[in-house]
Parts: structure tokens; C-alpha cells; sequence
């Protein structure tokens, strides 16, 4: 290898440069990911639902982000109190946070689950599995779900 040198460093100023190239990049070649990197569309928006007892009690909760230019929901937290599952909160809670996705414009939305969490549960709420982390966690597999909304 003639003219050029390996370096295997952490350098947070070549990673930076690095990261503007490839956006630069990335940005000359199409314009959808140019208007995704204009300044006011870096930022995603928060979705957030919750299903309360009539005290106020949390029994579960879907929280996600919404990214406008690309259309997008993306559900990062959902959760239902296991004394609380098989009742359909968990199914409503999705539901209306999808709900609220398709009334920013949102056109699917995108989850990730390990094995031991709900895979079943996004396939019976109609997502379809597009990936599969194995032994992610060590001994597990992380599933990535997308629906059309």
C-alpha cells in the first residue's frame, strides 16, 4: 500500500470531517437527503401516549419521534404493566400513537424489539420483519418492524 497511511485512533476532529464528507456526499447525489439535512429539518418531533388509571396511575406508555421530511414514525419506547397485558392497552396505545404519526404525515413507521420483549405482538399488529440482529444481546435477537401507515 503505497502512498497513504493506516491510522487506528480516536480522533473526534478527522470523525467529524469524516462524517461532513460523507453527508456532503450524500447531499450532492440526491436531493431528498438535501432537504433532510437543511438546518430546521434535523430535528425529529416527540409522540408520546399513555394509558392511566383513573387515579393516574401508569399502566403503559408508547413514546416515539416523527420525522417530517421523510415521512416517518420511529416507536423507541412501548411498555404496558404486565398486571395490566391481555387487556388491549398495548394495542390501543400503538394505534393511536400510529394515529397521531399519519396526522403529521407520517406514511410508516419503523420499530426494533427483542426476542424477549414482542416480536409477536408487532407482527399480529400487522409490522412486517425486515432484519434480525442474532445473539444481540448476547444469547438473543433484536428484530427490526416496519408498517405502512
Amino acid at each position: 500500500m503505497d502512498g497513504f497511511e493506516l491510522r487506528v485512533a480516536v480522533d473526534e476532529r478527522l470523525e467529524e470531517e469524516l462524517v461532513d464528507r460523507l453527508v456532503e456526499y450524500n447531499q450532492d447525489r440526491s436531493a431528498v437527503v438535501r432537504e433532510r439535512f437543511e438546518p430546521a429539518n434535523l430535528k425529529s418531533e416527540p409522540v408520546q401516549v399513555f394509558a392511566l388509571t383513573p387515579a393516574g396511575t401508569l399502566l403503559g406508555g408508547c413514546a416515539g419521534r416523527v420525522e417530517r421530511v421523510w415521512h416517518w414514525l420511529t416507536v423507541d419506547t412501548m411498555w404496558v404493566d404486565e398486571t395490566a397485558r391481555s387487556r388491549g392497552i398495548g394495542s390501543a396505545l400503538l394505534r393511536s400513537i400510529e394515529d397521531e404519526a399519519r396526522s403529521r404525515g407520517c406514511r410508516w413507521s419503523e420499530v426494533t424489539t427483542f426476542d424477549f420483549q414482542a416480536p409477536g405482538f408487532y407482527r399480529r399488529a400487522g409490522y412486517e420483519q425486515f432484519g434480525v440482529k442474532h445473539d444481540y444481546p448476547p444469547g438473543h435477537a433484536n428484530y427490526f418492524f416496519r408498517k405502512e401507515l
